[in-house]
């Protein structure tokens, strides 16, 4: 395995060897993975390859879809799989609940219901992935316009009620605990802005049915899923029901179908010829063997530009984790911290640290070779954005004035697809939870609990009784 500090330059690895672009790619449903821009040589390749084998990954596969116990510190499986495939094995609950969501969907995009607005109220897990599955395949063909609200911003709030009508604005309320504070404090204040029309325009996502109802909604405007759903992964229950009522209910089938096919490729041979195992073997090869802390996911299909949102969740809550499975402190790296945004417009801000800064920040670079809808010279201009700003950071520059020499060898991979569409979207989001998973079976770590995370809230709420309605001074804030 390569060292950190012995790691060839990656132009040598070029030179050595023409056929590298080919070697060090995987072509996997509609992606094509290339990471011949890593300092990775042959030796290290293999060593890395033999990986998933050496930690009984294929064993850790079948667990998870077969339901078993995978989420130890709560004792749950991770179901959300059924969320989207085989429904029937989930049971005909969650079929009923899946075709409740997508038949209201399909009545918000169609206008039947009369409304031209929908507010979708979710923070998390409950609004990353439906906000980035509506602003990448949406068509601008539904007759709701939908509106996220996430973190508690009360002068947006304010600007976004003055520019509708409640007696046409829908509201989706998306907690699985249906207890998120930011969530309840906004939804309280959309149910006294609808007032009169608050039932019969107001509509729930969550795994809690008798809270939802015990805030004033009518039992069949709460739209259920499964307890077993965890909140990074329920962009594939109701919780998409805002998503879906913007793009159609068929582009999220099409969705649903491609996730499907990725949790079919990885349930069957999760090795290095999958997308989702040479992820995790890529980011394990950045963060332990070249010990490097950061990943940049930068989109030159705007399309994808808050893919690296959506990932920073998927990624971070789920292996920054400081014990394993048997409650020891782990030796080795976690979690990377994961950046990133729309190429060209970060080349106008934090590029230019990536090629000359002496750190070094892995990147995956993530596009489309066409796109149908797009100008045809914007679209081959930021294809060729991609490709330039790869070739600068991996082969650097030796010519010209000091100044004007990029170190190059920073590593940088490529994820390409011919066209993106619903399919490959959810081909590509499954394939990066199944990344996920197969990085926490390597590094011995459970991914499916948070409680970081939890033990924020419960001292925010001590700090919020704390305060109470009182005037704050800026210096007697409570230790």
């Amino acid at each position: 395995m390569l060292h950190k500090n012995n790691t060839a330059p990656v132009s040598e690895l070029f030179r050595a060897d023409p056929d590298r672009g080919r070697h060090f790619c995987l072509r996997d449903g509609p992606w094509r993975f290339d990471y011949s821009r890593l300092p990775l040589d042959r030796d290290g390749l293999d060593a890395l390859s033999a990986l998933p084998e050496t930690v009984n990954l294929q064993s850790a596969v079948a667990d998870l879809f077969a339901g078993r116990i995978v989420n130890p510190s709560e004792q749950q499986p991770a179901l959300h799989m059924a969320l989207r495939g085989d429904l029937a094995a989930a049971g005909d609950e969650v079929v009923e609940q899946r075709r409740r969501f997508l038949d209201l969907a399909g009545r918000l995009h169609s206008g039947a219901l009369g409304l031209t607005d929908l507010v979708h109220i979710g923070i998390g897990g409950s609004d990353l992935g439906p906000r980035l599955v509506a602003d990448a395949l949406d068509e601008d063909d539904s007759a709701v316009s939908v509106h996220w609200l996430s973190t508690l911003d009360s002068r947006r709030l304010e600007r976004l009620l003055n520019s509708l009508n409640p007696e046409t604005t829908g509201i989706v309320i998306a907690s699985k605990s249906f207890s998120t504070g930011e969530t309840l404090m906004q939804a309280r204040a959309l149910r006294d802005w609808l007032g009169e029309h608050f039932r019969a325009n107001t509509w729930a996502a969550t795994a809690r049915v008798d809270r939802a109802e015990a805030f004033g909604l009518a039992r069949e405007h709460v739209l259920a899923f499964p307890s077993w759903t965890g909140g990074r992964y329920s962009l594939w229950s109701s919780v998409g029901v805002s998503a879906a009522a913007r793009i159609g209910p068929g582009l999220f089938n099409e969705l649903l179908a491609g996730a499907t096919e990725a949790d079919r490729r990885f349930s069957r041979q999760p090795d290095a010829s999958s997308l989702s195992v040479m992820l995790a073997l890529g980011m394990h090869f950045l963060r332990r063997d070249l010990d490097l802390p950061t990943l940049g996911v930068i989109a030159y299909d705007p399309r994808l530009g808050l893919l690296s949102d959506f990932l920073q969740q998927l990624i971070m809550e789920s292996l920054g984790k400081g014990v394993d499975l048997q409650d020891k402190p782990v030796d080795a790296p976690t979690s990377p911290l994961v950046f990133g945004g729309r190429g060209t417009d970060l080349q106008h801000s934090i590029m230019q640290a990536l090629h000359q800064a002496p750190d070094s920040h892995p990147l995956i670079l993530v596009g489309s070779i066409e796109d149908e809808r797009a100008r045809p010279d914007w679209q081959r201009a930021q294809l060729a954005n991609l490709l330039g700003q790869a070739g600068a950071l991996a082969h650097g520059r030796d010519t010209g004035e000091a100044f004007q020499h990029l170190p190059g060898n920073r590593p940088v991979a490529l994820l390409l697809t011919q066209a993106l569409d619903a399919h490959g979207l959810g081909y590509l989001l499954a394939s990066f939870e199944h990344a996920v998973y197969a990085l926490s079976v390597l590094w011995n770590i459970n991914p499916f609990d948070q409680w970081g995370v939890e033990e924020g809230k419960r001292l925010a709420g001590e700090y919020e009784r704390r305060l109470g309605e009182k005037p704050v001074d800026i210096d007697d804030l409570p230790e």
